[in-house]
């Protein structure tokens, strides 16, 4: 087994893992403040990188700013989705029953496959990105026997800087303690003059707000993304946040590092001992066996609550 190709497989796993992790931090908020298993979440990660590709090409938006203006409306998805069609069920409810749970799921489904259909109609499934702009003067940076691409530096970079971002939000402001009270009892937090549905709202807002900007991330990784990359990236959310832990960000990313580096390693093997043709697809099933697993032995996941 060459030595420069599985390190060059493992360093480029590791960086995906970043951003893989960062995609998964608005699915592990709903999911652990309200109960809300968002089936829409790949099509909303897709909806802060299909609106940076558009604001390029139509206005020479630099992508930079772009992102901002996907965190722009990703925030105001969250709020409109929360009120539209998860206040009615989860907004002045104490304690999540399964039907409410269910209800919210079949709600987000609807929402995923409306999602889908219209960017299949606007895009009509054709490739959509930000061509060969790149951050920096230079598009390929070396490590010794590793070159590896400046966008995905900077989108595992990034990556870091947005988990930091959030973990400190929620542990070290007000609002963000207000998140994590909620998460952990709602009713006795409404007891100490928390308003749960404020907080819900709010959380539906940063959720979503961080989905969307980390469709920058993917875009910045990806070159290009079609409607069908909703499909990648929301399977894998699920997984990492069952390895990471519900409702855990630090667990979340971490999650996405190891789901990365264990594709990496898994492509090298599988090439090496099977067929190249085959290992990108057998190198993410491995995701769902690490899946199965963590179900199976540690149900709570590497940094959640029993």
């Amino acid at each position: 087994m060459d030595v420069s190709i599985l390190a060059i497989n493992v360093v480029s796993g590791l960086m995906w893992g970043c951003v893989l992790g960062v995609a998964a931090i608005g699915l592990t908020l709903l999911w652990g403040v309200m109960k809300v298993v968002n089936l829409a979440h790949g099509e909303l990660l897709l909806l802060g990188g299909y609106a940076i590709a558009w604001l390029y090409v139509t206005y020479g938006l630099n992508p930079l700013v772009g992102a901002l203006a996907a965190l722009a409306i990703g925030v105001a998805a969250g709020a409109a989705i929360y009120w539209a069609l998860l206040h009615k069920l989860v907004g002045k409810v104490d304690i999540i029953t399964l039907r409410i749970e269910m209800s919210t799921l079949l709600m987000m489904f609807a929402l995923s496959i409306a999602l889908y259909n219209v960017y299949s109609h606007v895009t009509r499934s054709e490739p959509r990105g930000i061509g060969l702009w790149h951050v920096g003067p230079t598009s390929v940076v070396k490590f010794g026997p590793v070159a590896v691409q400046m966008n995905h530096l900077f989108a595992a970079v990034l990556a870091l800087f947005i988990t930091i971002a959030v973990h400190l939000f929620l542990t070290r402001t007000m609002v963000g303690k207000a998140i994590r009270a909620v998460m952990q009892d709602s009713q006795a937090a409404a007891l100490v003059g928390i308003d749960p549905v404020k907080i819900k709202m709010f959380t539906a807002m940063l959720a979503i707000g961080v989905t969307a900007l980390s469709g920058f991330l993917v875009l910045l990784y990806e070159s290009s993304i079609i409607p069908g990359t909703a499909y990648k990236y929301a399977p894998l959310g699920f997984v990492i946040v069952v390895l990471g832990g519900l409702g855990s960000i630090l667990g979340s990313f971490i999650g996405g590092v190891i789901i990365g580096v264990v594709y990496g390693l898994s492509k090298v093997i599988v090439a090496e001992l099977y067929s190249p043709m085959a290992s990108d697809p057998i190198a993410l099933s491995t995701a769902f066996v690490i899946l199965v697993l963590v179900l199976l032995f540690k149900p709570e996941g590497l940094f959640g609550r029993r």
